[in-house]
């Protein structure tokens, strides 16, 4: 949901307007602290945008609201311990606030604002600065989810992702296949503005998102 009063950080046509819903808080929603880990939980660090921090009422504090899906990752045998989430963050912002982390994992989904005004080659610079800041032993990098008023950007952005993933020996899941119709939009009920999931929206990109991380933690 496009919060009161948000200011486009990216300007330029329709689809970038529509990009800066994500450019500042929103006002208020979301619930609390997520859930308590169990003993030998897998150390999660989370680095992402608006489809990250969402409704969160302090996502730095750990307290993650329901329309993010690091919600739906957090559990007993998954404990959120640190990274960097605001509302209409480039990936160049990110590589310059995020910090070390003592994760076994760090998942990334980024890379939509930085839409219209940075190319690929350089956002994937600034995933792999952020991802040796933060020193996690795997990483998993996650797609963008669809921008219903231009798919073939999503798209793209996505199709350069999965290759930095492949190219730095990286965990890709497209999280985002979960939410997104065969035409490259939304399916029904997984957004209410075309940008940002809904509180389904996360939970489906959440459960994809959690597998990988289990997945590469069994592995390493």
């Amino acid at each position: 949901m496009r919060p009161p009063g948000a200011s486009s950080l990216i300007g330029g046509g329709m689809v970038l307007a529509l990009l800066a819903a994500g450019c500042t808080s929103p006002d208020g929603g979301g619930t609390g602290a997520t859930p308590d880990p169990g003993t030998g939980a897998v150390r999660l660090a989370a680095v992402g945008d608006s489809i990250t921090e969402a409704d969160s009422p302090d996502f730095a504090a750990g307290q993650v609201g329901e329309e993010s899906w690091v919600r739906y990752v957090v559990g007993e045998d998954v404990a959120l311990v640190g990274g960097w989430a605001r509302w209409g963050a480039t990936t160049a912002e990110m590589a310059d606030h995020v910090e070390p982390e003592d994760a076994d994992v760090l998942v990334v989904l980024a890379g939509t604002n930085d839409l219209g005004h940075t190319p690929h080659a350089t956002t994937a610079d600034h995933i792999r600065d952020l991802v040796g800041t933060v020193g996690a032993d795997e990483v998993v990098l996650a797609s963008v989810p669809p921008l219903d008023h231009s798919p073939r950007a999503a798209a793209e952005l996505n199709a350069s992702l999965e290759e930095l993933a492949d190219a730095e020996d990286w965990r890709w899941v497209d999280a985002a296949a979960e939410v997104r119709t065969t035409e490259g939009l939304f399916a029904d009920g997984m957004t209410s503005d075309g940008v940002h999931p809904t509180r389904d929206g996360a939970q489906a990109l959440g459960g994809a998102i959690r597998q990988a991380v289990l997945d590469v933690a069994d592995a390493s």
